[in-house]
Order: structure tokens, then C-alpha cells, then sequence
């Protein structure tokens, strides 16, 4: 009876540890899966940014059209730059989710044999690794990501709009329509700025770690 009871203990272990070697590696091709779209979408954003630019410059070159172009175009490239700043810090909420998956995982993994825990060390728990590496989230930081990326190029789009509208229509000195758009891409770039650290504070919120709880 005792070997019975055994034998299902060591079964249910085994296929526990099946299990969470599968869970780990779904974890990692999900992660996989979120930085090789937040590579794509932002590559499609900057060329689309980039063929802009220069269809904006050859339309430039005929009387009128290069203002009515751009007038077209940039609400255009501005929208498509929001959307793919909301699928990035998406991607980058998912990756982190993921991330810590996987670290308590890696603990467990360290927890069956303590004396080698080392090599299964968890280097999003771990306040000397994350120092070590720079990887303590700063205010600063926030500009380091992909999402920041597109919310800052998208920014200067805006304010580009907003420059060239009221270069056309109010009709102002060519600085005071530079500077007025200038403020625009600062606004719209500080709003960018505080949405992300508003979602990044909720989801430290909604699944703290050690990190965040020492």
C-alpha cells in the first residue's frame, strides 16, 4: 500500500514537472511572439513615417500642393502611429506579465536542488542583478521603450500638423507657427509620457514582485 501511495506521489510529481516545463515554454514563445511584433510594428510605423517625409518633399516642390499634402497625410501617419503606440505598450504589458511568469517558475526550478538555486537565479527578483544591469525602473526609462519610441516620433507629427494648419489658415510669422506647433509636440508627447507611466503603475499594482514590494 505504501509503495502504491508512493509510486502516485512520484507520478503526480513527474507530471507535474511536465507540465511547468511546458508552461515555461509557452511563457518564452509568447514573449518571442511580443517582441518580434513590437519589432515589426514599429518598422512598418517608421517607414511608413520615413515615405512620408519624402513623398512630402517631392509634393513640396509644386506650388500648394506640398501644404494641402501634408494636411492629408499626417492625420494619417498620426493615427497609425497611436494605434501602434497602443499595441507596443500592450506588447510590453504582455512581455512583463511573461517575464514574471517565468521567474517564479525559475524559482521552483532553484527550490528542488537549493545548492545549485544559483544557476537558476531570477534576474527580474533579484535587487543586486537589476542594479547590476541598470534595469531599476527610473522615470528616464520610460523613454527607453518601443511604445516612447513611436509616441515621441508621432509627437513631432502632430506638432508638424498643427504648424503647417496654422501656417495656411491664421497666417502668422513663420516662427510663431514653428513655435506654436513646437508646444503641440510637447503636449501631445507629455500626454504619450503619462498614459505609459499611468499603465506601467497600474500593472505593477495588479502583479507586484519582490522588486516592487522590498
Amino acid at each position: 500500500m505504501a509503495m502504491d501511495v508512493d509510486d502516485q506521489e512520484a507520478r503526480r510529481r513527474g507530471e507535474f514537472m511536465q507540465a511547468l516545463t511546458t508552461e515555461h515554454f509557452a511563457l518564452q514563445s509568447g514573449r518571442s511572439a511580443t517582441i518580434s511584433e513590437s519589432a515589426g510594428r514599429s518598422s512598418l510605423y517608421m517607414t511608413t513615417v520615413s515615405s512620408a517625409v519624402v513623398a512630402l518633399a517631392l509634393a513640396g516642390q509644386v506650388a500648394n500642393l506640398g501644404t494641402v499634402f501634408a494636411l492629408a497625410i499626417l492625420p494619417v501617419v498620426f493615427f497609425l502611429g497611436l494605434v501602434t503606440y497602443g499595441r507596443l505598450l500592450q506588447s510590453g504589458v504582455e512581455d512583463t506579465i511573461y517575464a514574471r511568469a517565468i521567474g517564479r517558475i525559475r524559482r521552483l526550478y532553484g527550490e528542488i536542488n537549493p545548492s545549485r538555486a544559483d544557476y537558476f537565479r531570477d534576474v527580474y527578483s533579484d535587487r543586486a542583478g537589476l542594479r547590476a544591469m541598470g534595469l531599476f525602473r527610473r522615470w528616464w526609462q520610460q523613454f527607453l521603450t518601443a511604445a516612447a519610441m513611436v509616441a515621441m516620433v508621432n509627437s513631432v507629427v502632430a506638432g508638424a500638423f498643427v504648424a503647417i494648419a496654422v501656417a495656411r489658415w491664421v497666417k502668422p510669422p513663420a516662427l510663431i507657427a514653428v513655435a506654436i506647433g513646437g508646444g503641440a509636440a510637447l503636449v501631445v508627447g507629455a500626454s504619450f509620457y503619462r498614459h505609459q507611466r499611468r499603465a506601467w503603475n497600474r500593472v505593477d499594482q495588479a502583479i507586484p514582485d519582490e522588486v516592487t514590494s522590498q
